[in-house]
């Protein structure tokens, strides 16, 4: 399967038996195709515009933005300022604000979802995964992403819920599920919006997180 990620580039995805030197005919044969979805690319790129507002589902709140060489009024007036002249800086700066504001909520509500579940976990911490929304390591470490300040408070939930249970299966055996609807019998319809959820999130904050 060919694909193009996000911002990413091209990714090849094979078979575990399929023979890696036929590959490279596999690009060359749809080269054309690829060259045209690499250039569409570019241009979303470039066509990424900075926010002026951020709203985050999570929390229902709405922050306004002005950065270095707003006028002086428009920065006074802003919640946030962003002392950064270029785009890259701009968008670092907002990823760590982001982060910021996912440090002051995540790790005390996985805490009290952990004492409503009965399920304990050894630490938390929080980043910017790619493609998953959470994970839980075999020493019973959580991970949640930062990016779940863009959904409703009910997703992240779900999604804490959903990682304190594989403290106790870490698989997704029956007997996991079972204990996930236990705790979440509404599971199967936050697992359908985290599916879709993706397609929330701001650009701006994709861009940089692919490169």
């Amino acid at each position: 399967r060919l694909q193009i990620k996000p911002y990413g580039g091209l990714e090849v995805v094979i078979p575990p038996r399929f023979p890696r030197r036929e590959v490279p005919y596999l690009v060359e044969k749809h080269a054309d195709w690829i060259r045209l979805q690499l250039q569409k690319q570019v241009r979303l790129c470039e066509s990424i515009e900075l926010p002026r507002l951020i709203e985050l589902a999570f929390d229902q709140s709405t922050t306004t933005l002005a950065y270095a060489g707003d006028p002086l009024e428009q920065c006074q007036q802003a919640d946030l300022f962003i002392d950064a002249i270029d785009d890259h800086g701009r968008v670092k700066l907002l990823r760590k604000w982001l982060r910021g504001r996912a440090q002051q909520h995540f790790p005390a509500m996985l805490k009290q979802v952990s004492a409503d579940c009965g399920l304990g976990y050894s630490r938390v911490c929080i980043r910017s995964q790619k493609t998953r929304w959470g994970s839980c390591s075999s020493t019973g470490s959580i991970s949640l992403n930062d990016q779940l300040l863009f959904l409703p408070r009910a997703c992240a939930e779900y999604l804490m819920v959903h990682e304190l249970c594989h403290t106790r299966y870490p698989n997704h055996s029956r007997s996991f599920w079972a204990l996930v609807e236990t705790h979440c019998p509404q599971y199967r319809q936050q697992e359908s919006l985290l599916s879709q959820a993706k397609l929330v999130i701001p650009q701006w904050f994709l861009r940089d997180l692919y490169r």
